[in-house]
């Protein structure tokens, strides 16, 4: 329904009726007419705001043969090389190697491993002169996260498997896990949101 107000202009003083008593109370009728559209509107806006929040997260997908955790599509290669050939792998699927955010993620990555393979390289590489472990998005490394077992040292990069995470050098061979973002299914839902 439209919640649009019309008004009118009433000219009663050329009309042939008799003429009455009182004047007719228009006003009054008016001011309900705007309230009651001033409510249905405001309750079409909420309707609507629920209806967006309800269907959203639906509309995301990861492709075929991607795992879907939280806001992320994730990839598990079947492949192995040396880390820079992960991470470009990785760049030609639309994504990046993996950047492990918390314990929980973590945790998903590594029951995920369970039966995939050894270990899975990471988005995650020691830095020189700084020394320090650097995800690919230029963010150190918070301990809170994860713990690396192994030297730290020049050209080592980090690898996951189902029960540590461990630091080899960049040059070995090992697989590795790309994530990137769901793609939207319906482009006139998501562009709306």
């Amino acid at each position: 329904m439209d919640a649009s107000v019309v008004y009118a202009d009433l000219n009663l003083t050329k009309t042939r009726e008799p003429k009455r008593a009182s004047p007719l109370s228009l006003p009054p009728v008016i001011s309900l007419l705007q309230k009651s559209s001033v409510e249905k509107s405001g309750l079409d806006v909420q309707e609507n705001n629920l209806t967006k929040t309800t269907e959203s997260p639906a509309m995301l997908k990861c492709p075929k043969d991607w795992l879907t955790h939280r806001d992320k599509c994730i990839h598990f290669s079947q492949d192995t090389n040396v880390w820079k050939k992960g991470l470009v792998d990785c760049d030609t699927k639309g994504g990046t190697l993996l950047l492990i955010q918390d314990q929980e993620e973590l945790r998903f990555i590594k029951d995920s491993a369970k039966g995939k393979g050894e270990s899975f390289w990471i988005g995650l590489n020691y830095t020189l002169p700084d020394e320090n472990w650097r995800w690919i998005n230029g963010s150190t490394l918070s301990s809170d996260v994860l713990q690396i077992t192994g030297e730290a040292k020049k050209n080592s990069c980090a690898s996951v498997s189902k029960d540590k995470v461990t630091s080899e050098s960049c040059a070995s061979d090992s697989k590795w896990i790309c994530q990137k973002e769901p793609k939207c299914v319906s482009e006139t839902t998501c562009n709306d949101s």
